[in-house]
């Protein structure tokens, strides 16, 4: 027996890949053939042959119908499966990503490489960052970024402490109560630091109010044109409908009017309007709403018993230090936002940082915060990042320095911009803040759609590898317009823009749109 045994573990040993059948089979008999004692009575041996045949049997068989029932599955070389809400995500933030992509790949540099792709396409002042990393390569912010115990532990997932107060203190100097010359101690009276939440950008914090106060399918209104990204922070993760509200006057703003008429569309498609949201400055405008258009879109959602959320990114970025218009709606409401407005910032625009990622959330909605403080644990700011921000917030000196050097910045920028296209004759909305100016090209359309539009964005790229915002991007409903953001390269690599900006138009006035494709490949 024991023969039999070693005959057929030697006959069908398994590889290092064998079937789990064959290999559980093989081992009951080697376990068998280690444990089977070496001298046993007649009545043993005969019951113990019984046994051994019947499990060499059983064994033996399994494995011969394990192979040939075995079958070979290839290797899945696709390239991958997702979910339904994993397919819906999937796709380009904005249509003129890959356009972008050729501008990272190929940044224009006037004396390494003039010829390359100049990106006026992103809304970020670069003019600005050698003084902010200035700042940020002092020994204080170092310091406060990792000397301090806390920051190597689990806090408050709306924001440590120390960082909640830097913002309150920030936002009651900077935006409530701009005129006022504030401690510490009266800004903390003024904006409770309770009401302050810290999140990885503004997208986030748009992103989980989203979460927290609608239902998905129901509806934000935003005034057209809009910032493209929008749609992406509303719908990717809160599944919200994104819905564009036609102005009579863009320029001017929201009226009572033109949000009514839009929620009647929507309710004619099926659709609840949940939210209302309002930029403020204007992008891709750069106008600056009045205090007025605020406060009258507020009194219209509040009737509706809508929410207002108000994006107050480029709140700093103003053109003029003095006479300036722009209000926060903190100071508009006299800081009294009930639990239906809510008001975002963060340093991506202001202070040149998208890339630090630091977005703030003021609301008095203190419901609101304890369901943001369960969101918000999926879009946290690390905590070293949040005590660099908040030694940075209370530094009022360097602040009002960065602020008055941004400004400077910002208007030399968009002076060689607009002179452009004053000399081309281009229209465009007279900017009073932001780091863009909104310029109208329908008039080299040869029709006015938003093929025609594309036919022009895929004309400036190709021939004079410059990518600008196309208006379709931002839901215009006018095709033509463009938003050309100035301040994402040197004022020398803006100038070399310009240049080939002006000789495509100048080809387009001559020959058309249509016709310009063998002229300036020979150029």
């Amino acid at each position: 027996i024991i023969c039999i045994l070693n005959h057929l573990l030697r006959s069908h040993r398994p590889s290092h890949h064998a079937p789990c059948g064959q290999t559980i089979s093989i081992s009951q008999l080697t376990i068998l053939q280690n444990i089977m004692p070496s001298s046993l009575s007649p009545q043993q041996a005969l019951l113990a042959s019984s046994v051994a045949l019947t499990v060499a049997a059983v064994s033996f068989f399994t494995y011969q119908r394990n192979k040939r029932e075995e079958k070979s599955y290839p290797i899945d070389d696709s390239p991958g499966r997702v979910g339904s809400r994993g397919a819906a995500a999937i796709g380009a933030p904005f249509g003129y990503f890959d356009a972008f992509m050729k501008c990272l790949m190929d940044p224009c540099h006037p004396k390494t490489n003039p010829e390359g792709h100049i990106a006026l396409c992103v809304a970020e002042n670069k003019l600005v960052q050698d003084m902010f990393s200035e700042r940020l390569l002092q020994r204080d912010v170092c310091e406060a970024a990792f000397s301090d115990p806390i920051v190597y532990s689990y806090n408050n997932s709306l924001g440590l402490p120390a960082a909640r107060e830097a913002a309150a203190y920030f936002l009651a100097k900077r935006f409530v109560a701009p005129s006022r010359q504030l401690s510490m101690e009266m800004a903390l009276q003024i904006v409770n630091p309770e009401h302050v939440a810290l999140g990885s950008g503004c997208n986030a914090m748009l992103s989980n109010l989203c979460l927290a106060l609608a239902e998905k399918g129901e509806a934000v209104l935003i005034p057209a044109p809009y910032y493209a990204a929008f749609e992406v922070d509303m719908k990717a993760i809160a599944g919200l409908v994104v819905y564009p509200v036609a102005l009579e006057n863009p320029a001017q703003g929201p009226t009572p009017a033109d949000l009514e008429t839009a929620t009647r569309e929507a309710e004619r498609d099926g659709i609840k309007v949940k939210m209302l949201l309002l930029t403020n400055p204007n992008n891709p405008l750069g106008v600056i709403y009045g205090s007025s258009i605020i406060r009258n879109c507020i009194q219209w959602a509040r009737k509706r018993k809508l929410e207002t959320i108000v994006d107050e990114i480029y709140g700093l970025s103003v053109h003029q230090k003095d006479g300036s218009k722009f209000q926060s709606v903190t100071e508009i409401l006299d800081n009294d936002l009930g639990n239906d407005v809510h008001m975002i910032w963060g340093l991506s625009k202001d202070f040149a940082a998208s890339g630090f990622r630091v977005g703030l959330l003021y609301t008095q909605n203190e419901v609101l915060l304890q369901a943001l403080s369960s969101f918000n644990g999926f879009s946290l700011i690390s905590h070293p990042m949040q005590m660099v921000v908040a030694t940075i917030l209370k530094d009022d000196a360097f602040v009002d320095s960065f602020l008055d050097y941004s400004r400077s910045k910002l208007y030399t920028s968009y002076s060689i911009c607009t002179k452009t296209m004053d000399q081309l004759g281009l229209p465009y909305v007279s900017a009073e803040a932001c780091m863009f100016v909104y310029v109208d090209f329908s008039s080299f359309l040869p029709s006015k759609t938003v093929e025609a539009e594309g036919k022009l964005s895929d004309a400036m790229l190709k021939f004079a590898r410059i990518v600008l915002t196309p208006g379709s991007s931002q839901r215009d409903p006018n095709p033509g317009w463009f938003r050309v953001c100035y301040a994402y390269v040197s004022p020398d690599v803006l100038e070399i823009g310009m240049e080939r900006l002006t000789l495509l138009v100048e080809k387009i006035k001559k020959h058309g749109l249509e016709n310009i494709k063998p002229i300036i490949e020979k150029v």
